[in-house]
């Protein structure tokens, strides 16, 4: 009998012979003590000449791998491996028995062929279940990628959630130096980066050729991601470390061929410029400011200007981008967030750090400016290469002009998501291909879509307008009727809020996410916010608007006696006056600026948890339909012409990746849009469409009922799933596919405004809960069942996608991100965002977050307030640990009359080994204290348990 697919053995063996062909030594290694003994011989032939010849000892061994792990988190560990960007070699130094100091080189980032490449496979690890590693790849004796494999036909997401497994049960020691995790079941293959906290399978990621082609294949997969020369890059070069959230950024693979192709441009065609199309969401400022890092370092370029438009630099931004920058001592921070040019020139004259960010605004003016220019005239001909994001916006302008004719050697390099074509010219007739040359790379909405690294959308058109031979809401001219007039029409104003406000938990999963409603002009944003208000007294949404206004508004004349608001900025100011008093804040036009950015960061940080601190709909003009970027944003409302490239802008707001729960951005638009969308569409995926919109509600219902249909030949009723239970795991998948697959189409059509249970003549919406319930029994089920000698389940072949099914919870890793995110800059929001926290710990239901509670209320209440705003609120937390870690353990010396170095030592095997491996030094500290036997062991458990709970308590991870 033929086997219907290839085992995981035979997949295991086949990938063993190709890294072997790539040029990786197969070493064989049992366990643990094999992976750490084996390390231990490449660190001493790495450095013997550093050694003189004398190995390390057992203690100098021990105090080399606290150096490494001790209680460092993953993200520690992987910048320690790495070294600095101007010293890129992981290195530690000890002190050896005699009381001398060496230096210890683990890693070298520099040259891939100074280092050590090797595979095992089948590494067993004895911790709370014993693990067996399928392939680890090994870099000068250390666990660097992790590659699950499941045999062919098992759905990928099952090796995913395996890595979970095995990062809770086992990664531990030496295993948490892994960088990337790989996961194929022969046939599709995804990489993923490791991290602290909880992993997120939409963020796994495909491998491909410069051409945006999938290497899904695991031998296509490893020609290309596993040659030791690229898998070296991805280590030493392309990953980025995020200093705010703690997390390590693998690149991907557009990212990367576009960094490198900017690196050839500079180097080999420094006469000429370039461009970078790289669709919006897709990651691009991440990859301009790598490509800027590596020019700064690797190229004869004095200097590496990254600019900005100032109207896209909110003061987020402007902190996520130091937040993957390094901060060299005794300089300001690459980034130029204050208003001070006097700043930038000294930046500018700076020999120590050759990468500045800036605005094209602020630049502008260094140049215009005659205090400056005798500073500034060593960069006529000096060679300079400008980075220049958003290059659809304002490098077009008479600014661009004033700074090419300065910077006479310059080479520009631009990033756009939609780049200007003939289509889309404006008045000044250039295009992005007469500004800057050459496309370098490109990867277009259409790939990133089908790659799942942005959403789809979902476009809905809703007629507004009624009537005989009335106009299409769309058409911009039409005879005899006054089309503003009718467009801004109260009653047709009030239709569309009366519709959101009906329809705006359904679209948005019962407000798990937050809209952007987008209009035509101030006056009409006014004219909706005080519709919301009056339509919706007890304020169910939260609702605001934003824009900015001119000092004198041609229809000031005519409003004077009118009901409406004198001018936007007088109906701005109301607004406002509203907005302070449902969130206690203190904000005027006065102070725009810091009603824009608390605007900004509560549309970022919504969480339906915390309703009373959202946004839940805000009313635009223009701001915030570019540049803004937030995975909580699924809707946009539009009532207003968008065209070309601002239509896609707008449109990509909504389409971050964030959980299951968001399957596309939602698009509704109150006004006949279709050609503009059709045209926009069309013109930025290089004439393919069919991919970025969601089947439409008559095609999904078409498929809800077949699902529905499959779902009762198998389960009659909810009920009848009980019997499933008694028949076996296989009669069990085939209920959970049936419906996991209803669950994935409802997912998508209720957003649509025609879809109602109630209109079903075969599915309410009692049968969808009560089956729903009867599913999430059957995953229970599976995870119970893991806790047996033999766990394995035909069930363990498919991915449950619980997301859909299941609320987020508030745990040690949300609370933790949480506290990341304080903004220690403004006083007001450091307190809400203390407050908020304190709230969700006083309520707290996990029992890992319980032990933690007392401890991170403390670091609110006491830590906190007192730091300056330019502290890492993550490095402080980290540090406070430690410190209230070395309290409680001296605290508990005293208490079972032992010395620290006793409990430390107790703390640290079972930290690094997972259990008390050598108990001398206890036993020695015990005899020493004249116990009796039944005194010692008494005080032995009392150590195992105080040691077993600090380990939970004072560690995040």
């Amino acid at each position: 009998m033929t086997r219907e697919y290839q085992s995981e053995a035979e997949l295991e063996d086949q990938l063993m012979k190709r890294l072997n062909a790539l040029g990786y030594k197969t070493i064989k290694l049992q366990d643990e003590k094999a992976v750490i003994a084996h390390f231990r011989d490449v660190l001493n032939e790495r450095n013997r000449d550093r050694l003189k010849g004398k190995v390390l000892t057992d203690t100098e061994f021990t105090r080399a791998l606290n150096e490494l792990t001790g209680s460092k988190t993953i993200y520690q560990m992987a910048q320690l491996l790495r070294g600095s960007d101007y010293q890129p070699k992981g290195k530690i130094v000890i002190t050896r028995d005699d009381n001398s100091e060496v230096y210890l080189e683990f890693f070298d980032g520099t040259n891939f062929e100074q280092n050590k490449f090797e595979v095992a496979h089948q590494i067993t690890v004895n911790a709370k279940y014993t693990n067996r590693y399928d392939v680890t790849i090994l870099i000068n004796g250390l666990p660097i990628v992790q590659v699950e494999l499941k045999r062919r036909g098992v759905e990928l997401p099952q090796a995913f959630n395996q890595i979970i497994r095995y990062r809770n049960e086992s990664f531990r020691q030496l295993f948490r130096f892994i960088q990337i995790f790989v996961i194929s079941n022969g046939e599709d293959t995804r990489y993923f980066a490791n991290n602290d906290g909880k992993l997120n399978s939409n963020f796994m990621f495909y491998w491909t050729d410069k051409k945006n082609h999938w290497l899904n294949e695991i031998n296509a997969f490893s020609a290309s991601f596993f040659d030791r020369r690229r898998l070296h890059s991805l280590i030493a070069r392309y990953t980025i470390f995020d200093s705010d959230a703690q997390r390590i950024l693998v690149m991907r693979p557009y990212q990367v061929y576009a960094v490198e192709a900017i690196i050839d441009r500079v180097q080999n065609h420094p006469g000429e410029n370039g461009y970078i199309w790289h669709t919006t969401g897709s990651g691009k400022t991440i990859t301009a400011f790598k490509a800027s890092q590596i020019i700064a370092q690797k190229t004869d370029a004095k200097k590496v200007i990254f600019l900005i438009d100032r109207s896209d630099l909110d003061t987020q931004t402007a902190d996520n981008f130091n937040a993957y920058l390094p901060q060299i001592k005794g300089e300001s921070r690459a980034l130029d967030r204050i208003d001070s040019t006097k700043m930038l020139v000294e930046q500018l004259q700076s020999k120590s750090n050759p990468l500045i960010v800036t605005t094209i605004q602020k630049l502008n003016y260094a140049i215009q400016n005659d205090r400056y220019k005798d500073l500034l005239t060593p960069y006529h001909d000096a060679k300079v290469v400008f980075i220049e994001d958003e290059a659809h916006r304002s490098q077009f302008g008479e600014m661009r002009k004033g700074i090419n004719r300065w910077f006479k050697n310059a080479q520009h390099i631009g990033f756009t998501g939609t780049p200007i074509f003939a289509e889309n010219v404006g008045q000044d007739g250039r295009t992005t291909e007469t500004l800057y040359g050459e496309c370098l790379h490109q990867y277009l909405i259409k790939d990133a879509i089908r790659d799942r690294n942005v959403l789809g959308f979902s476009m809905q058109y809703l007629n507004t307008i009624h009537g005989k031979d009335v106009f299409l809401d769309g058409n911009e001219m039409v005879s005899g009727i006054d089309k503003k007039e009718v467009m801004e029409a109260d009653d047709r104003l009030e239709m569309i809020v009366q519709h959101i406000l009906l329809n705006h938990g359904q679209i948005t999963h019962n407000r798990h996410y937050n809209a952007i409603l987008a209009v035509p002009s101030t006056r009409v944003a006014l004219k909706y916010y005080e519709l919301f208000k009056k339509l919706d007294p007890e304020h169910q949404l939260h609702v605001t608007t934003i824009f900015t206004w001119e000092a004198n508004e041609k229809d000031n004349e005519e409003k004077q006696d009118s009901k409406e608001t004198l001018t936007s900025r007088h109906g701005l100011e109301s607004v406002i006056k509203d907005y302070n008093q449902m969130f206690e804040t203190n904000f005027s036009t006065d102070k725009f600026k810091d009603y824009f950015n608390d605007v900004s960061r509560r549309m970022k940080q919504f969480d339906y948890q915390t309703p009373e601190t959202n946004i839940d709909v805000l009313i635009v003009v223009n701001m915030f339909l570019t540049g803004f970027d937030s995975p909580k944003l699924s809707t946009l409302y539009i009532d207003k012409k968008l065209q070309w490239h601002n239509l896609i802008q707008a449109f990509s707001r909504t389409n971050r990746i964030e959980l299951d729960s968001k399957p596309f951005g939602n698009i509704l638009a109150y006004r006949n849009m279709k050609q503009d969308t059709d045209n926009a569409v069309r013109l930025f995926s290089a004439g393919s469409s069919e991919s970025l919109f969601v089947p439409s509600y008559d095609e999904l219902q078409g498929q809800f009922d077949d699902a529905v249909e499959k779902l009762r030949e198998i389960s009659p009723t909810p009920q009848s799933v009980d019997n499933l239970h008694d028949l076996g795991d296989e009669a069990l998948q085939k209920f959970v596919l049936a419906f996991r697959e209803i669950l994935r189409i409802y997912n998508k059509i209720r957003v649509y405004d025609e879809f109602d249970f109630g209109k079903m003549a075969d599915f309410s919406h009692q049968d969808m809960e009560s089956y729903r319930s009867k599913y999430a029994t059957a995953y229970q089920e599976l995870i119970d069942g893991k806790e047996g000698p033999d766990p394995s389940s035909v069930l363990d072949d498919i991915d449950f996608e619980i997301e859909l099914i299941a609320a987020d919870t508030i745990d040690v890793g949300y609370i933790v991100n949480l506290i990341h995110a304080i903004n220690l800059k403004d006083e007001d929001e450091r307190r809400q965002d203390t407050r908020r926290i304190k709230k969700m710990l006083i309520n707290a239901a996990d029992p890992n977050l319980q032990l933690k509670s007392d401890l991170l209320q403390a670091f609110l209440e006491e830590i906190v307030p007192k730091l300056d705003p330019e502290d890492n609120v993550g490095n402080e937390l980290n540090q406070y640990l430690i410190r209230k870690r070395e309290e409680s353990v001296k605290n508990f010396s005293e208490e079972v009359h032992l010395p620290e170095e006793v409990i430390k030592k107790e703390m640290d095997d079972v930290s690094f080994y997972g259990e008390h491996v050598n108990t001398k030094a206890l036993n020695e500290a015990l005899n020493a204290n004249g116990l009796k036997f039944m005194e010692k062991r008494t005080v032995k458990s009392r150590v195992k348990t105080f040691v077993t709970r600090a380990l939970k308590k004072f560690v995040l991870s």
